[in-house]
């Protein structure tokens, strides 16, 4: 446990809280750890079913700590890092821990406030949700000290929001705010500053009322989909749907049945 990051599960919902305000929240080894351990919780326990991410002070994130030293940093003896060493170092480090946030089949959801740079913009890239404040913005600043942002900055990000956006980011080193941000297809939902939380705990609180196995293979649909041809991504949903529909789910249909009559009256 890193105390620039605090860890509290709560009523199924892990949360985990950025707290490094004199660094403007820079994400150190430290922190990266408390946060992949709150997504191997989540997709190894029962009783978490929703992961919440937020954070604390001016900034949600500067990026990530880059004083803490690049691949060849542990090494007994210093030496030059190779092109190897770099890639390795991404593939082992942030590519996995990034990658492992996106497999995870239950819902990950940040809430970003302030200034979301660098490795914050690929950690959000990597989640489920993503909901702002009035005050985010959002940035990879990594041209400006000679290179890409090689986490997700490029793929994840134009993915999300396509080419010409992420060349405003990464080629130009421009920002978005909020409603910029919600507009390209990056922020799903913007609430001003003092309800962030509120909304943020409310939305984590209708994921949990949704089913969880359903859940999980629609957000694998949905992956699938996007990178398939309509005619194929149609197959997908059929396949998916079998055995849901196979299945008893009497008490769900009960359950919306009766909220139904209940808004009725």
């Amino acid at each position: 446990m890193s105390d620039d990051a605090l860890r509290e599960d709560r009523d199924g919902v892990a949360v985990v809280t950025l707290d490094r305000d004199e660094k403007l929240n820079a994400i150190s080894l430290a922190m990266r750890d408390v946060i992949f351990r709150a997504v191997d919780d989540l997709r190894d326990r029962d009783d978490l079913r929703v992961l919440l991410i937020r954070a604390r002070g001016r900034y949600f994130t500067a990026g990530a700590d880059i004083g803490e030293g690049g691949p060849t940093a542990g090494d007994s003896a210093p030496r030059e890092a190779t092109g190897v060493d770099v890639r390795r170092d991404y593939r082992r480090s942030l590519h996995v821990f990034l990658d492992e946030m996106e497999a995870v089949e239950k819902p990950i959801v940040m809430a970003i406030h302030g200034p979301c740079l660098g490795l914050g913009v690929e950690m959000a890239g990597a989640v489920d949700f993503r909901i702002a404040g009035e005050s985010a913005s959002f940035g990879l600043p990594e041209i400006d000290i000679g290179v890409i942002a090689g986490s997700g900055g490029v793929s994840r990000f134009t993915r999300l929001c396509g080419p010409g956006w992420g060349k405003w980011l990464n080629m130009a080193g421009e920002r978005i705010d909020a409603r910029t941000a919600q507009i390209a297809g990056f922020v799903q939902a913007v609430h001003a500053d003092e309800d962030l939380d509120r909304e943020a705990w409310a939305f984590c609180e209708r994921l949990m009322k949704r089913p969880a196995e359903v859940q999980g293979v629609a957000k694998l649909a949905v992956e699938l989909a996007w990178d398939l041809d309509r005619h194929q991504a149609r197959h997908v949903e059929r396949i998916v749907n079998t055995p849901l529909i196979m299945a008893d789910r009497t008490d769900l249909v009960k359950g919306v049945l009766g909220r139904g009559k209940k808004r009725e009256r």
